[in-house]
């Protein structure tokens, strides 16, 4: 199942209790569909505990800072995200990232479709997996001639004066 993800910001929330957190806001496309999620920090760290049991992780960005800033803030949404793309970049997603990126894993879509505003519309349609070795396999069933693996040998492999019109 092919996920991209990014984290293009955060912001400040207040409660109830004037008491105030940061939340990463998380673009996940699934699909051809997109969904916006909020995380805090500690849902992150909590996604980390689980997922580090499962497989080697990249670096977690520490949970202690001196003060509070813009810079501080953006250099760890920098390092969050290079963290979900490194357990994304993987060939098998744990179920707890899954659960975590809210997507359903029968299904390849997301969970809560009926909650997704306008925005997670398809755009496209459902991405299509080949095997990684295509390329590689004698494919001389067709009838037809394969003119786009002719051009591309030709390109890459027959001499320059064959090619170039003179």
């Amino acid at each position: 199942m092919l996920i991209r993800a990014s984290i293009p910001g955060y912001r400040k929330i207040k409660d109830d209790t004037d008491e105030s957190y940061t939340v990463f806001c998380i673009e996940i496309w699934v699909s051809g569909r997109r969904q916006c999620l909020e995380k805090r920090y500690t849902e992150f760290e909590d996604l980390h505990k689980q997922v580090k049991k499962l497989m080697r992780t990249p670096e977690f960005p520490p949970k202690k800072v001196m003060k509070w800033s813009h810079k501080v803030l953006e250099h760890r949404r920098q390092a969050l995200q290079i963290y979900l793309q490194g357990i994304l970049d993987t060939e098998v997603h744990p179920k707890s990232l899954l659960k975590f990126l809210n997507v359903n894993i029968e299904t390849g879509s997301f969970d809560s479709l009926d909650k997704l505003g306008p925005d997670s519309k398809a755009t496209h349609q459902p991405v299509i997996a080949f095997p990684s070795d295509a390329f590689l396999q004698d494919n001389t069933n067709g009838t037809l001639p394969d003119i786009v693996a002719e051009g591309v040998i030709m390109g890459l492999y027959a001499p320059v004066d064959e090619i170039l019109p003179r």
